[in-house]
This record gives structure tokens, C-alpha cells and sequence, in this order.
């Protein structure tokens, strides 16, 4: 991922080039520097084939700072980073205060008795001390919470498929660029019965929990979907 970001910020991968990046600073050594303006800079465009299209190009740009905005709103660092084994970090967010959600650990000696959960960040800012009266939600309730949006997303396909060829038209890339996935993976979709990971990723931005009673599923087109926990 890390080597990812670094190709898709580069102009040359879109078929451009910024050239003079670097200086001679030696003529007989060969060493050279970055110009910081020291030389003139000159951008060319269409120099040579692109690897990604500047449309896709844009919406990665796009997507880096709407995730990177995301993280500062909800004060998430990158320890707490979504992981395959840990998919709702930095995704779990409280309807009461607006704080990320924690994972903990209940643990038991009787290991059928171990549960993890979710709580707000917030709740014990202070030791001793609650700051934030939001109830903790269970693990499994977030997985189950997904399976039932994707699926109520299934259910409603042509509703959904219908408003996002009308989003094919936007003047923002990125929204062009997620209609055009989302029409494509709910094209051929059927029911799920387990959690899937990788559609998680793909199509979830959050899930904010309102006193274990609800949660409101964010897809990342924007859409919110209520799932009533019962």
C-alpha cells in the first residue's frame, strides 16, 4: 500500500512530467541535488503513455485527502488503521460525541465467556470519570451490521444502480470514479450470509453507533443505510 501511494502521487504515472527535479551540483563528481527553485522547472504534458489515466489519477488524489480529512475529523491515528484482522478500526464511530470507537478485550477463564467489543474512545477520557454515556457494542453485532446493509443494498439494486448512472455525470471524479465500482459490484451480486472483508473495505467509510440500538452504515458513495440492532 505504502509503495502504491508513492507511485499514484507522481505526475509521470499519469504521462506527465515536472523535469529539472534534480540538479548537477558538481560537474565532476556528477553529484546531484533537488531543486528547490534553484533552477527553472518546466511541466510537460502527454510527455510519454500514462500507466493510470489522469481521471484515475485525480480520484486517488482525491480519495488520499478524503481519508486523510476522515482521520483528522475523528482524531484516528494511524495505529488505529483498519486491518484485515481488525476491519472496524478508525471506522466505529460514536453517535453521542462523535469519538472513535476502542477495541477491548472481555476476557474470562472460561474462553466460551471471551467477547470483544467496541466503546467509545471518549467514555473514560478521565480516569474515574465518564465523559460519554454511549453503550459499548459487541464484535459480532458490526459483522452481522455489514452483511445486512450489503444485503438491503442486493435487495434495492436497481434503486441503487438507477441513482448512480446519474452520478456518471457528476463534475467530481471520484464520485464518477465510485459509481462507476459500485454499479459494478452490485451488477452480479447475490446474498451473503458471512462477512466479507474485502467488500467491506471496498464499499463501508463508517459505522456510527447510537446507544447499541442502531447503527447508521456509511458507504463510501456517501449513501447511509439504518440497521436497528435487536
Amino acid at each position: 500500500v505504502k509503495g502504491s501511494c508513492r507511485i499514484l502521487s507522481n505526475e509521470k504515472y499519469k504521462g506527465d512530467a515536472l523535469l529539472q527535479k534534480t540538479y548537477t551540483v558538481d560537474f565532476l563528481t556528477k553529484k546531484r541535488a533537488v531543486n528547490n527553485g534553484e533552477v527553472p522547472m518546466y511541466y510537460v504534458e502527454e510527455s510519454h503513455p500514462a500507466i493510470i489515466d489522469k481521471e484515475m489519477h485525480t480520484a486517488v488524489q482525491l480519495e488520499m485527502e478524503r481519508r486523510r480529512a476522515f482521520a483528522e475529523k475523528y482524531n484516528i491515528s494511524k495505529l488505529d488503521y483498519a486491518t484485515v484482522n481488525n476491519p472496524f478500526a478508525g471506522r466505529v464511530i460514536c453517535g453521542h460525541c462523535g469519538s472513535a470507537f476502542g477495541r477491548k478485550v472481555w476476557n474470562s477463564t472460561d474462553e466460551r465467556l471471551r467477547r470483544v467489543v467496541w466503546r467509545c474512545n471518549n467514555k473514560y477520557k478521565v480516569k474515574g470519570k465518564k465523559s460519554c454515556e454511549n453503550k459499548h457494542i459487541d464484535d459480532r453485532v458490526l459483522y452481522q451490521a455489514f452483511v445486512n446493509t450489503f444485503n438491503a443494498m442486493v435487495e434495492n439494486k436497481e434503486h441503487f444502480i438507477e441513482r448512480w448512472k446519474k452520478e456518471l455525470n457528476s463534475e467530481n471524479v471520484l464520485v464518477r470514479y465510485r459509481a462507476k465500482q459500485f454499479m459494478g459490484i452490485l451488477k452480479d451480486a447475490k446474498i451473503v450470509d458471512e462477512f466479507d472483508v474485502d467488500m467491506y473495505f471496498r464499499i463501508i467509510e463508517k459505522m456510527t453507533v447510537f446507544d447499541g440500538e442502531k447503527i447508521i452504515v456509511s458507504l463510501l458513495d456517501g449513501t447511509e443505510i439504518e440497521v436497528v440492532i435487536e
